[in-house]
């Protein structure tokens, strides 16, 4: 990325990708289901689900105290460096708030916003729509939110 290639325009051929669910992690008062992928091997190294952490961080407003504060994170390594969207849904479980970030291979302890508003690649989309979908069926739809069966619905495999 420090080669001024800008989000999107390096040519690139689709191939399946391997997507990974992790544990939840929780930060400052979230909880938030964890996802990465790799065009590189079965799941990222270590660094690069440090680099999401790190932008988990920089992306999440206070916690909403007593409602519920849940979100996602998906990381992405590729050749040319690293991915990562945060999403996390509103106060009122309908909204969903994204950033998404990239860092060289040599800078992951300093993310940059994605320019041009990008949000996500054709991969990240996969565990984004198996989260939406996961928030409407556990939380959204119920008479009452299933925070449990939330976590535990999960998407991973070659995609």
């Amino acid at each position: 990325m420090s080669n001024g290639t800008q989000v999107g325009e390096r040519p690139l051929r689709y191939a399946p990708r391997s997507i990974t669910t992790l544990p939840a992690d929780q930060v400052h008062g979230w909880t938030v289901k964890r996802y990465g992928i790799s065009a590189l091997r079965e799941t990222p190294q270590a660094e690069v689900f440090d680099f999401g952490r790190l932008t988990v961080c920089l992306s999440l407003p206070d916690s909403y105290g007593d409602a519920l504060s849940y979100g996602y994170n998906v990381v992405h390594e590729d050749e040319d460096g690293c991915y990562a969207v945060v999403g996390w849904w509103s106060r009122n479980r309908v909204i969903l708030h994204t950033r998404t970030w990239l860092a060289g291979w040599t800078e992951l302890t300093v993310p940059v916003e994605a320019p041009g508003h990008a949000t996500a690649c054709i991969w990240e989309a996969v565990p984004m729509a198996h989260e939406r979908d996961a928030w409407v069926r556990h939380v959204v739809r119920p008479e009452r939110p299933d925070a449990d069966a939330y976590l535990a619905s999960t998407v991973s495999g070659w995609f």
